[in-house]
């Protein structure tokens, strides 16, 4: 675990899950979460974060010490050039942040891009725009029903990374935010609080997107998933619903021994039982 004591930021008085070492943004540790036989998820397995442009070597560094060995970058090859190469690459990239390059990382750690979402396939992301599902969890079905291999893909590089694990995409919520949830899922973490996981996203995003300099408001999705009728909340719990993540992972391409190991980082043999 990161605490608070190893920054130069003062405890915040939060949960002790929020990484906050300078330069990272939307970062918190998954563990620390309740889980439904009444246990707590580990902390030191992995980390959720938006992408790293900010973060000094000397914070990277820390990270090592405290045992994660690995950064898994979850963005498109386009989203680390400055400049697009062609038409395509500029239109993918006008409803994101700025593209950043990925993060120079120190000795002793692995730097993995596997991008999560099939970006190129612009007639699945054009449904689920039009759907208003874009930017909210209302897009985490049809990602594992329609593009399990990406999926796939992304958790076997989770499950055999050595060392502890941030992983990544722009902002740290919608790709992050499917990895975090089947990762929690998979941890037998009380869905509510698997909720409230994502949630906190909304308002840890406003420093971020104000210094990359993206229009952002932490009320924009909630309120377009009010007009549809829910809410980001019942979009995660909805998502959650009926969720098989073990047959899921198998239908990905994940093995059997690879799902063990990616529950076991949050549920290791011989952990704390009770919270």
């Amino acid at each position: 675990m990161v605490s608070n004591q190893e920054t130069e930021r003062p405890d915040d008085g939060d949960d002790g899950r929020r990484v906050a070492l300078p330069g990272l943004h939307n970062a918190r540790d998954l563990g620390g979460l309740p889980t439904t036989d009444g246990g707590e998820t580990a902390f030191g397995g992995y980390i959720r974060s938006a992408d790293l442009r900010f973060v000094p070597m000397a914070s990277l560094e820390l990270l090592r010490d405290a045992g994660f060995r690995t950064v898994l970058d979850l963005r498109n090859d386009f989203e680390t050039r400055r400049r697009p190469r062609d038409p395509g690459e500029a239109e993918a990239n006008a409803h994101r942040i700025p593209p950043s390059p990925e993060a120079e990382l120190p000795e002793g750690v692995f730097g993995v891009r596997e991008p999560l979402d099939a970006a190129r396939d612009v007639a699945f992301w054009a449904r689920i725009r039009e759907s208003g599902a874009d930017g909210s969890p209302l897009f985490f079905r049809p990602v594992l029903d329609e593009q399990p291999e990406r999926v796939g893909a992304v958790m076997r590089v989770l499950a055999d990374a050595p060392g502890g694990v941030l992983f990544h995409c722009a902002v740290g919520r919608d790709r992050t935010g499917l990895v975090s949830l089947l990762l929690l899922a998979l941890a037998d973490v009380e869905p509510e609080a698997i909720a409230d996981d994502y949630g906190r996203t909304a308002e840890e995003l406003v420093e971020f997107t104000r210094l990359v300099g993206y229009a952002y408001r932490a009320r924009a999705v909630e309120e377009r998933m009010e007009r549809m009728g829910t809410s980001i909340r019942a979009g995660v719990l909805d998502a959650l619903d009926g969720l098989d993540v073990r047959r899921t992972l198998a239908r990905a391409g994940v093995s059997e021994a690879q799902v063990a190991r990616l529950r076991a980082r949050l549920r290791p043999e011989g952990a704390a039982d009770a919270r």
